[in-house]
């Protein structure tokens, strides 16, 4: 662990979650524009998050459950940063069953009560191509937090 952590610590509240395909610029938000989300970054290493979108229907077919499910990001893992930027996860419970067992990289930047997540390029469920995914985060009980897009 570095020693950075104590600065990471704690309970944050997704903002928003954009993609952007680096070749052609183009941006989404992937979960609309005020994603529902939380992650948790204990002390001891340990992180967990949940992401969905804010506006959900009540699944009542098949097909909904199964949209319901591709709309959804929950994974938790032994976290570590690594110097510079480096936030790497190695999971062991995820939504998505190939994560589990891997090491999840991304890049992060903490300012104030913000933390920025990127995401390296990657294929989605979302569009076509690779895309790169920005997770802005703000602390929980943070002016920031009580905004629209909070977690609850």
């Amino acid at each position: 662990m570095s020693r950075d952590i104590p600065e990471v610590v704690g309970v944050w509240i997704l903002r928003s979650l954009q993609l952007e395909n680096p070749e052609t610029g183009q941006r989404i938000d992937a979960y609309g524009p005020n994603p529902r989300g939380v992650l948790i970054l204990h002390p001891d290493g340990r992180m967990a998050a949940v992401i969905t979108p804010r506006d959900q229907a009540v699944p009542i077919t098949e097909a909904d459950k199964v949209a319901a499910f591709q709309n959804l990001v929950a994974y938790s893992g032994r976290y570590r940063l690594d110097p510079p930027d480096l936030f790497v996860t190695m999971v062991d419970v995820s939504w998505f069953q190939p994560w589990i067992g891997t090491e999840q990289p991304r890049t992060h930047k903490i300012s104030g009560d913000t933390l920025d997540i990127i995401t390296p390029p990657t294929r989605t469920s979302f569009a076509k191509g690779l895309w790169t995914g920005t997770l802005s985060w703000v602390r929980e009980g943070s002016a920031a937090a009580h905004g629209p897009s909070t977690g609850g």
